[in-house]
């Protein structure tokens, strides 16, 4: 699933009262001879077909499932709702999982339940990510999303770039790869490489391999986000920036009309490019240059509170085995977390968007190289930070120096 980031985790004590009653489970007694299972989850985070075949294996079961809307409420209400009677008795968490660890007892230890024993059969980085703390997994992985280098056929065209898949991925290798590129497309194409200075400092953000805090103090990953500031801040001052909004109808004009050269995008912008209305052929995929990233993806937990934590746990791994990712694959584009769904099938699916390329396969060998590290809860509003001095820097031409000056003062300020 795809919205960005949650917030930053507010109290826990603060606001138990403001879940709405729907969002909450159905009160059963032990005694019950029915089980109901309240289940809560966001739009785009579990396939109909899943949830069809999940009631259909759990025939004695109540399954309630309730969709809400995928924004930042949906965290606001969640946390508010940890151990509260009004909880769902499972939930779905978004990509914002680190937030939750440190709250592990707030959840079902899903391998009280026999989960270990399917670690294998998920992509180690994601399982990893699930862990409050050793023999301690509050969730199980839905889906990831990988990235992949998404690219303008008529602009490598006219820079005189390879337009093979195979060829891109050969040449555009490295992040300075990726920059000579940008430098053809500006000199023969007449037209920058990147959507935005924002957005390529976004993407270049995913693939720092390091937290922003160390032993509890902002570090910036030792360097590795000022690597990328400096990155986004060289592509914006050679112009190779088109500088519109990340979001919205100016990148879908964008998109559609290829007015830039390439983007790295997480598997799910497949749908995205559909919607956007580009037309089949005029965009193309290839591995993505230097290190693997990943933006998005979800997890199932069962709350503490549930009057029925075995049989929440059960549901919980049927609902992500790799029958029901396929079946989120096939319908909401819901790359799987579960490596089993990586087979010759999968690995051959085409999209017309694509015409015959099989581009999965650089899905999956991004998915399989990225490396888990657990991210502080004040991550992500430090990430902000930056963002929106880059962001001060692409409309308003702040100053790179005293952009990043103020961004670090502002981080530091985080607690």
């Amino acid at each position: 699933m795809k919205f960005k980031r949650g917030l930053f985790f507010i109290g826990l004590t603060a606001m138990v009262a403001v879940l709405a009653a729907g969002c909450g489970r159905s009160a059963q007694g032990a005694s019950d001879k029915q089980v109901t299972l309240a289940i809560n989850y966001y739009n785009g985070a579990i396939s109909k077909a899943a949830i069809a075949n999940t009631k259909a294996q759990f025939p004695k079961y109540k399954l309630q499932f309730k969709q809400v809307p995928s924004n930042e409420d949906f965290d606001t209400k969640l946390k508010a709702s940890l151990g509260a009677k009004s909880a769902p008795d499972i939930t779905a968490i978004n990509d914002n999982i680190d937030d939750y660890l440190p709250y592990k007892d707030k959840f079902v230890n899903l391998q009280d339940y026999g989960t270990k024993d399917l670690a294998k059969d998920y992509v180690d980085w994601k399982w990893q990510s699930t862990m409050g703390a050793k023999g301690y997994q509050i969730a199980m992985p839905i889906d990831i999303g990988p990235t992949a280098l998404m690219y303008n056929v008529a602009a490598f065209q006219k820079a005189g770039l390879p337009t093979d898949p195979e060829q891109v991925s050969a040449m555009i290798k490295t992040d300075a790869d990726y920059m000579k590129a940008a430098d053809q497309v500006k000199t023969n194409a007449k037209m920058p490489m990147f959507l935005s200075t924002v957005a390529l400092f976004e993407d270049r953000e995913q693939k720092v391999t390091k937290d922003l805090f160390k032993n509890g103090k902002l570090s910036l990953a030792d360097g590795q986000l000022k690597e990328a500031w400096d990155f986004a801040i060289a592509a914006h001052e050679k112009g190779y920036t088109l500088d519109v909004k990340n979001s919205g109808s100016d990148s879908v004009n964008a998109q559609q009309k290829g007015l830039f050269g390439a983007m790295i995008k997480p598997s799910w912008s497949v749908e995205d490019l559909k919607e956007n209305g580009v037309k089949p052929g005029e965009w193309l995929v290839a591995a993505a240059p230097g290190a693997a990233s990943n933006a998005g993806g979800s997890y199932l937990a069962a709350l503490k509170t549930t009057a029925h934590p075995k049989e929440a746990a059960e549901v919980i791994k049927y609902l992500t085995n790799e029958k029901n990712q396929r079946a989120n694959f096939k319908e909401l584009s819901l790359f799987p977390s579960n490596k089993k769904a990586y087979d010759d099938k999968f690995k051959a699916t085409t999209n017309e968007l694509f015409g015959n390329e099989q581009y999965n396969k650089y899905f999956i060998e991004s998915a399989n190289k990225r490396k888990y590290f657990r991210a502080d809860p004040r991550s992500s509003a430090v990430q902000r930070i930056f963002e929106d001095q880059m962001q001060l820097i692409q409309d308003q031409n702040k100053k790179p120096a005293q952009a990043w000056k103020d961004a670090v003062k502002k981080a530091q300020q985080v607690d």
